[in-house]
């Protein structure tokens, strides 16, 4: 017996502590986020502030955006302007021609890369980027096409986190040189984001896929586009210095109506924007693969009105004129007034330049030449009468991102309706049913444990009413991991998978191979998880192989983790595997189809059996 129980114990151990580093939460996840490199950030800003003083604004004219495919620039097209994030003129850009459109589509169809592991390379050049000169050119091209305060904090949070999401791409790479997945290595294509571009764009969508064999093309945008052309024709020619093929990285200068066609003809490519939930619903419709990271109405919930409280507030509303995904859109705090929304926005600076940030150290300056009209249910405030609020007893039926807008909703109750079980309830639907990116507590520890368990967002940040949290605040590589989610119930809607980051950008087009499947069906279950035999055992090797996956998975995974941001004196951070919301109203409900058989149950079933 002892001999048995011995084996069994190892096999399950076995099994426990194979759960690779690129699955999030796991133990081996948790070792990849140290140690991280540093870049000083004072260099960072003397560049890019220097850069700007010396930009030409003619040269985006001489210069003109086009599409780029095997290293050769394409002309001849209908040439437009390009508009920077306020709509003013900044530069010039040539659509590709319809035959240029259909080369590029040959190219995704036909191109597959030489190698499937240019590490080695893409770090190399990934230190270059991100390392002066070039990270004062694109911090400072990003700060005048999207009018970006502070792209140093970016750069300098992309140079640590991108080493913890290269550990996790080795990871995978072992993994498929193990034979237990298949990274499919067609081309992805890439939405730029505008705010985050930098990191998001250049090192997560464009850099981890290609250092793992996987070819990008890079789209064009309707706006705030030049910033993001301009770091393709940097990576371009630093790929040419390391003798990586140039069919790895294209640049499609096309219109809608080009992208829809390209998308319809390749419903296998993955990829990877970071949009509103509209935009990312519309280009499902052609694109299923699409992993989409959505915004929505970000929330700071405060128990009482302290200057501290106001600070936090008015920072969470103007950071970046609002553009910035962790941007509080919507504030709760009892018994506010008329009085304390002036007082709140009225420090927000005025800026007529992003210079005028960028020498500052400022990062929530308010745009003098904002455009833009509101309801008129909204009301100006009145030392910041750019700024428009409107208030309610409770949170709003309706409310849109008014992305770049200074725009707030405030749901103020009274001090007893806010201690209610009622309002809490209530708070926590409206939570479900928006989805923000991110909630902020400050003031009541036992408020937030209440919210964190009756829903299911990405980020909670809990404070006090002296040293508040902010919504507008995320440090992946210290743990502080996040997601941009759209509502669990419309998912499937908006994007193929939610993507969390850090994570392996090419993990989310990998599969398991059949031969993994097959061998890990017919291992044993993880210790304590031996129950789960009886009720699955007439499933099919691979999904069988998928549930014993799934339950190897979860024993490693599941519990709290701590990240590191403690330890360097920061912020302290949880992160891990969330339950679905604790309401008795809200059950989890497996719908299943006449004639669906248990093999296509199974996978889903497990996590919750």
């Amino acid at each position: 017996i002892k001999r048995i129980l011995e084996d069994r114990i190892a096999g399950a151990v076995a099994m426990a502590s194979s759960t690779p580093a690129y699955q999030f939460a796991s133990k081996g996840y948790q070792a990849s986020f140290a140690p991280q490199p540093k870049i000083e950030p004072d260099g960072l800003r003397a560049a890019a502030i220097d850069y700007i003083k010396k930009f030409d604004s003619k040269s985006w004219y001489n210069n003109p955006m086009r599409t780029i495919l095997r290293g050769e620039h394409m002309t001849g097209g209908k040439e437009k302007r390009t508009l920077d994030a306020f709509g003013r003129e900044n530069g010039a850009q040539i659509l590709a021609t319809n035959a240029q459109a259909e080369e590029v589509l040959r190219h995704v169809k036909n191109y597959r890369p030489p190698q499937v592991d240019f590490r080695a390379a893409m770090r190399r050049i990934d230190t270059k980027i991100l390392s002066l000169p070039m990270a004062g050119e694109i911090i400072g091209n990003q700060a005048l096409d999207f009018g970006k305060q502070d792209g140093i904090t970016e750069i300098v949070e992309a140079v640590e986190a991108n080493a913890v999401e290269q550990r996790l791409n080795d990871a995978l790479f072992e993994d498929e040189q193990k034979g237990n997945v298949k990274i499919h290595r067609l081309p992805a294509f890439i939405g730029c984001v505008s705010n985050f571009s930098n990191f998001l764009d250049l090192c997560r969508k464009v850099l981890r896929n290609m250092e793992l064999g996987v070819p990008v093309v890079v789209l064009s945008r309707s706006n705030t586009t030049q910033h993001c052309y301009r770091w393709f024709l940097l990576l371009l020619n630093l790929l040419a210095q390391e003798g990586i093929d140039s069919g790895m990285l294209t640049y499609f200068s096309c219109d809608i109506e080009q992208t829809k066609t390209l998308f319809r003809a390749c419903p296998e490519c993955p990829a990877y924007f970071t949009c509103s939930r509209e935009v990312a619903e519309s280009v499902k419709k052609n694109l299923p693969k699409i992993m989409s990271s959505t915004g929505g109405p970000n929330t700071m919930v405060a128990t009482k009105y302290t200057p501290e409280i106001s600070t936090a507030l008015r920072y969470s509303a103007m950071i970046e004129n609002k553009g910035q995904c962790t941007a509080m859109r919507h504030f709760v705090l009892p018994e506010c007034t008329p009085e304390m929304v002036d007082e709140i926005f009225k420090p927000t600076p005025i800026i007529n330049h992003v210079l005028e940030s960028l020498e500052s150290k400022g990062f929530a300056g308010l745009y003098a030449f904002n455009k833009y009209a509101c309801g008129s249910d909204y009301k100006p405030v009145p030392s910041q009468p750019m700024i428009q609020w409107r208030m309610a007893p409770r949170p709003p039926q309706e409310i849109e991102e008014r992305w770049r807008e200074p725009v707030v909703d405030i749901t103020a109750p009274s001090s007893s309706d806010f201690r209610s079980e009622v309002f809490v309830q209530e708070l926590s639907q409206w939570l479900i049913k928006e989805q923000p990116i991110t909630l902020a507590v400050n003031g009541d520890e036992d408020l937030a444990m209440k919210l964190f368990e009756q829903t299911g967002l990405g980020i909670y940040t809990v404070g006090t009413l002296e040293n508040p949290g902010l919504t507008a605040q995320a440090r992946p590589q210290d743990g502080e991991c996040f997601g941009e989610f759209p509502p669990r119930a419309q998912l499937n809607t908006y994007t193929h998978l939610p993507v969390i980051i850090p994570s392996s950008t090419p993990g989310y087009n990998t599969e398991y191979t059949p031969e993994f499947l097959d061998r890990v069906a017919k291992g044993a279950y993880p210790l304590g998880l031996e129950y789960c035999e009886e009720l699955f055992k007439g499933c099919s090797a691979p999904v069988l192989g998928m549930v014993k996956t799934l339950c190897t998975y979860l024993a490693d995974s599941c519990g709290p983790k701590r990240g590191f941001g403690y330890d360097k004196g920061d912020r302290t951070s949880l992160f891990g595997l969330q339950r679905p919301p604790l309401l008795e109203e809200s059950p989890t409900v497996f719908r299943a189809a006449a004639g669906t058989t248990f093999d296509e149950l199974a996978p889903y079933l497990a996590p919750f059996y």
